[in-house]
């Protein structure tokens, strides 16, 4: 309801906007020449209707968030990490996936983070075209870290 009288008061403004701009632009488009006319017109035509979609942006963003959130915006306020799992745990699962996915990734990133946990020298995973190493390679990896003190 309250967003109806907003449209409504959008409305008799534009209408009261299209009055006080007639009412200037009439004397203009009478003293220019005939081919200049036009213009005046299309500009003052232009003026009233690009304020008045402005203020009926204004109204119906106004009328949008009023309105309760929708089941996808709640679903998407409510991504949360599971509790008792630290934040670092899921950090290290985003930089894994991304390094399978990237060999940049697993070249700058992730492989220097490996060969720094490990006091000696690591395999250096098989490389694949574009991408970064198998799970299978990483897992080898992980177990050779983890077999040395």
């Amino acid at each position: 309801m309250l967003a109806d009288r907003s449209l409504g008061r959008v409305a008799v403004r534009s209408a009261s906007l299209g009055g006080v701009v007639l009412f200037a632009s009439v004397p203009v488009y009478v003293y220019v020449e005939p081919s200049w006319r036009a213009v005046v017109a299309r500009v003052a035509c232009a003026f009233v209707l690009g304020v008045a979609l402005l203020q009926f942006r204004r109204a119906f963003l106004d009328r949008l968030a009023d309105r309760s959130a929708s089941a996808l915006d709640a679903a998407r306020g409510r991504l949360e990490l599971e509790p008792g799992v630290p934040h670092h745990f899921h950090d290290l699962a985003s930089d894994v996936r991304t390094a399978l996915r990237s060999r940049r990734y697993f070249d700058k990133v992730l492989w220097p983070r490996l060969t720094a946990l490990a006091p000696r020298p690591l395999p250096r995973p098989a490389a694949r075209p574009g991408r970064g190493p198998s799970l299978a390679s990483l897992r080898r990896v992980i177990a050779a870290i983890e077999k040395h003190p």
